[in-house]
């Protein structure tokens, strides 16, 4: 009587092990390997903090309040473009963003962060003329 107990018991304490050990190894459809729910962002760089900032620096040559976006020309003569929000801070003009309509050839410094696509400006500058 024993016998037939003791396989049960064993069998039972087998299929409970592989059951726990297999289940974490399943994904779920969409899981993190396909950007579905439960997916993580890739690491934002070194260290595993937040993006780093960087800087740019050039001549104003267009503001689109509308848009809210300004467009420098940098030393290798490109253009690039940058968006601003309210949290945006200026620094060198008055009238916010809107005081930066008269400034074009102005020399600014842009501290942003790329965020899909898009240079978003933390910091502008303007820059004094020496």
């Amino acid at each position: 009587m024993k016998t037939p107990k003791m396989v049960v018991a064993i069998a039972t304490v087998l299929l409970v092990t592989v059951s726990l050990t297999a289940a974490p190894l399943q994904q779920a459809p969409g899981g993190p390997e396909r950007g579905g729910p439960g997916a993580q962002a890739p690491p934002a760089g070194p260290g595993g903090g937040a993006p780093q900032a960087r800087t740019a620096t050039g001549q104003l040559a267009k503001v689109d309040a509308a848009a809210k976006e300004i467009t420098i020309k940098g030393a290798d003569n490109k253009d690039m473009v940058f968006k601003y929000d309210d949290a945006t801070q200026l620094t060198g003009v008055e009238g916010g963003a809107q005081g930066l309509t008269g400034k074009t050839g102005a020399t600014l410094r842009v501290t942003y962060n790329e965020k899909g696509g898009t240079n978003l400006a933390s910091r502008i500058e303007v820059q004094e003329k020496k």
